[in-house]
C-alpha cells in the first residue's frame, strides 16, 4: 500500500513532535547486530528516526501482524564515523505508530540494512536500492 505526500507527512509530523523517550526501539537481533556495527546507541537510533524526510519513505501504512496500528517503511543512508572517515550505512527502517500499554507512542521495529530491493517514490527523481 502506498500512501500520499499529505498521508507521509502527517506521519512525520506527528513522529517529531513526539518526546525521544515515548520512542521504543525492538530488541530484533538483527537491529540490535546492525547498531553494534555501526557503533550507534538508542539516541542515535532516535536522531535518525526524528529526521526522516518525504523522500524516505518507501511503502505503507500496512497492518501490524504484530499488535495494534499500522507500520510504515522508511529508508535511509546513515553514516558510521571511523575516526576521520565516513562510511555510509543503507538502512530499512520499519516504525509502528500507536499507545502502547505504559504510554509510549512509536516503536522502531526495524533498523537495519535492506534485505530486498527498496523503491522511494517520493524522492525526486524516485529511486530504487537493490540488495548488495
Amino acid at each position: 500500500m502506498s500512501a500520499t505526500r499529505l498521508q507521509v507527512q502527517h506521519f512525520l509530523t506527528q513522529l517529531a513532535a513526539l518526546d525521544s523517550k515515548d520512542i521504543i526501539l525492538s530488541r530484533q537481533r538483527k537491529t540490535l547486530d546492525f547498531m553494534e556495527q555501526i557503533d550507534y546507541e538508542m539516541g542515535d537510533v532516535v536522531a535518525e528516526l526524528k529526521r526522516l524526510q518525504l523522500e524516505h519513505y518507501s511503502y505503507g501504512p500496512n497492518q501490524n501482524d504484530w499488535g495494534t496500528g499500522r507500520v510504515w517503511h522508511f529508508g535511509k543512508t546513515v553514516v558510521q564515523y571511523l575516526g576521520k572517515a565516513e562510511v555510509p550505512h543503507r538502512v530499512y527502517i520499519k516504525l509502528n505508530l500507536s499507545v502502547t500499554r505504559d504510554g509510549r507512542k512509536t516503536t522502531c521495529m526495524s533498523f537495519h540494512p535492506p534485505e530486498k530491493p527498496m523503491k522511494f517514490p517520493y524522492k525526486k527523481p524516485p529511486a530504487q536500492w537493490s540488495i548488495q
